[in-house]
């Protein structure tokens, strides 16, 4: 078990030195909304910077799963997204996605406001362990970049990022010329403002889940971006502008 947990840490277990079917690309494009909406350019970046994760990270199948190359193509789409103009070096700190067909049980353990301990299972879309591998229910995935707000692996992978800096806390490592007091103003009231309207029963645009910590609220922050760009511009546009600014990349044609 132990040598099989260490296997997740080491990079380039099951490298795909072959560059992904150009044809199955074009095709898995059509599947996401999300990916089917970039111009030729960036198609072609997308493509590019999927080579580099196939090469780069290892898929594995958990409980008897073989992901197909359908499945790992399909991730590698998804999480091609938030590195397209900011290169891999983003996703150094991890080497493994682990894939499972369908929504897996998971055992947590949090500490509440009082200092209490609460641990159980839980049934979950994604993981993003710290250093460690980023774990997907394919099911999820297939469900992911539709325009609906919701992308499993960006939100995982958004994790990832966050991390970087030692802490998932929502305050990933900002790029040059960003400025740390606003990053924290915007998202600190995009924060609030999500509480507040929950407080208040009021029907919220962002996912609720995104008020369960400042990290959740980046990682869904980043899945509306992504997915839903044009409503984050129009109803949180301080927001949409600093992920802009930090991916170095306009979803919006």
């Amino acid at each position: 078990m132990l040598n099989r947990l260490l296997d997740y840490f080491r990079p380039n277990r099951g490298m795909q030195a072959e560059p992904p079917d150009r044809a199955l690309f074009d095709c898995l494009l059509r599947d996401f909304p999300a990916l089917d909406r970039l111009d030729g350019r960036q198609r072609d970046l997308l493509y590019q910077r999927c080579g580099e994760i196939l090469q780069t990270k290892s898929f594995q199948g958990a409980d008897d799963f073989e992901p197909e190359p359908g499945d790992c193509l399909a991730v590698a789409m998804l999480a091609a997204l938030p590195v397209l103009h900011t290169g891999l070096d983003w996703y150094r700190d991890f080497h493994t996605f682990i894939l499972y067909p369908a929504e897996f049980l998971t055992d947590y353990e949090e500490v509440d406001e009082d200092g209490l301990v609460h641990s159980g299972r839980d049934l979950r879309a994604g993981e993003a362990w710290a250093l460690g591998p980023v774990v997907l229910a394919m099911s999820d995935v297939r469900d992911s970049g539709q325009g609906e707000g919701f992308n499993v692996v960006v939100h995982e992978l958004a994790h990832q990022i966050d991390q970087r800096n030692g802490e998932t806390n929502g305050f990933p490592p900002l790029p040059k010329g960003m400025d740390p007091a606003e990053w924290t103003r915007i998202f600190s009231a995009g924060y609030q403002r999500l509480h507040d309207e929950l407080n208040q029963g009021r029907e919220p645009g962002l996912d609720p889940y995104a008020a369960e910590s400042p990290a959740e609220f980046f990682a869904v922050a980043c899945e509306f971006f992504f997915d839903v760009p044009e409503w984050l511009a129009e109803h949180h546009p301080e927001l949409h502008g600093q992920l802009a600014r930090f991916f170095r990349f306009e979803p919006i044609a």
